[in-house]
C-alpha cells in the first residue's frame, strides 16, 4: 500500500514536466515553420501571402517564381541545415568537455574550417563545390583535434579547452584578414562570408555539404549515450562500457563534419551552438539524446531568427546574418558568466 500510494504522487509529478516538454516542442515546431515561411515572404522585394498562394497554384509570373525558388526557398533551406549544424555540434562539445561554454566559434573550429576555405580559394584556386566542403570539414577537423589535444589534458574545469581555443580562433582570423587584404580580388567576395552570410548560398555548396552535415548528425546521435556516460567521469565510463577515448575522437569527427559543412555553406557563424543547448536544457534536462534532437528544432528556428531581422534592420539592404546572431549571443554569454559567478 505504501508503495503504491508513493508511485501515485511520483506519476503525478512526472505528468506536468512531460506536458511541460510537449508543450515546448510544439510550439519550437510551430515557431520554426512559422519562421520559415517569413523567410520566403521578407526580403528587399518583399512577396505577399497572396502571390505566394498563387505560386503555389502554378499561376505566378517567371520573376516571382525566380525569386521564390531561386533565391528565398534555398536560402531558406540553407539556414535551417546550418542552424541544426551548429546548434548539434554545441551541444556535443558542452557535452564532452562538460564545460558550459564550449563552442564551435570559441574553440576556434569555425574560424579552421573558414581559413581552410580562403587558403584553398587564394592559394590553390579551388572552386568547387567538393573542394570548399572537403577544406572546409578538413579545417574544422584539423583545428579541433589541436584543441581538444591541448585543452583536455590533465584535469581542471575546462578553462584551458576555452584559452586554446580563442588563442587558435584569433590568430587564424589574424591570418585570413591579411590573406585576404593582400588579394583585392578575394577581399569583397570573403568579406560578407567571413563574416557569415546567407544572403546567395551557393546551391552546389549546399548540395554537396547536405550529406556531409547528415553524417555528423547520426553520429551525433550515435555518441549520444556514451557522451552520457562520460559526464559521470572517465572512470565510470569505463566500467559502463565506453571507451572515453573514442567517444571524444568520435565526438570530434561529427564536429568536424557538422561545422565545418555549415562553415562551407554560410561561414563562420557565432553564438549559435553557444545558445541553443542553454535555451533547450530547462525542457530537456542533462540527458544528450534530448538536448541534440531539441536542438535539431531550436537551432533552425533561431538561424532563421536571425536572418530574417537581417534583412529587416536595415531594408531594403541587410546585415550579414553573423552579426545578427552575434548580436543575439552576447548577452547569452554575459548571462552564463554572471550566473558561474
Amino acid at each position: 500500500m505504501t508503495a503504491a500510494g508513493s508511485a501515485r504522487p511520483a506519476a503525478a509529478d512526472a505528468r506536468p514536466g512531460r506536458l511541460r516538454t510537449l508543450g515546448a516542442a510544439t510550439a519550437c515546431v510551430a515557431a520554426l515553420c512559422a519562421l520559415a515561411v517569413l523567410s520566403v515572404l521578407v526580403g528587399s522585394r518583399p512577396v505577399t501571402p497572396g502571390e505566394l498562394g498563387t505560386l503555389l497554384a502554378g499561376e505566378a509570373g517567371d520573376d516571382l517564381a525566380t525569386l521564390v525558388l531561386q533565391v528565398r526557398v534555398p536560402r531558406t533551406i540553407a539556414a535551417i541545415v546550418v542552424g541544426a549544424a551548429l546548434a548539434a555540434a554545441g551541444a556535443l562539445m558542452q557535452g564532452m568537455t562538460r564545460n558550459p561554454l564550449a563552442d564551435p566559434g570559441l574553440l576556434g573550429v569555425s574560424s579552421g574550417a573558414a581559413f581552410a576555405v580562403v587558403i584553398g580559394m587564394s592559394a590553390w584556386g579551388v572552386s568547387s563545390a567538393t573542394g570548399i566542403a572537403a577544406l572546409a570539414v578538413a579545417g574544422a577537423g584539423f583545428v579541433t583535434a589541436i584543441v581538444l589535444v591541448l585543452g583536455l589534458r590533465g584535469k581542471g574545469d575546462g578553462s584551458r579547452l576555452i584559452l586554446a581555443g580563442v588563442a587558435f580562433s584569433m590568430t587564424v582570423a589574424g591570418m585570413q584578414a591579411a590573406i585576404t587584404l593582400l588579394n583585392p580580388r578575394m577581399l569583397d567576395a570573403m568579406r560578407a562570408w567571413s563574416a557569415g552570410s546567407l544572403a546567395s548560398p551557393n546551391q552546389d555548396v549546399l548540395r554537396q555539404s547536405l550529406p556531409i552535415i547528415a553524417a555528423g548528425v547520426a553520429l551525433a546521435l550515435l555518441l549520444a549515450r556514451p557522451l552520457n556516460a562520460l559526464a559521470l567521469g572517465d572512470e565510470l565510463a569505463q566500467g559502463l562500457g565506453t571507451h572515453p577515448l573514442l567517444t571524444r575522437a568520435g565526438t570530434g569527427l561529427a564536429t568536424a563534419c557538422l561545422v565545418g559543412g555549415a562553415t562551407a555553406i554560410a561561414g563562420p557563424l557565432g553564438f549559435v551552438g553557444l545558445m541553443v543547448p542553454h535555451l533547450v536544457r530547462p525542457f530537456t534536462g542533462p540527458d544528450t539524446t534530448r538536448v541534440l534532437l531539441a536542438c535539431l528544432a531550436v537551432g533552425p528556428a533561431l538561424v532563421l531568427l536571425a536572418d530574417v531581422l537581417a534583412r529587416v534592420v536595415l531594408w531594403p539592404g541587410e546585415l550579414p546574418v553573423g552579426i545578427v546572431s552575434a548580436a543575439l549571443g552576447a548577452p547569452v554569454l554575459l548571462l552564463l558568466v554572471r550566473r558561474a559567478r
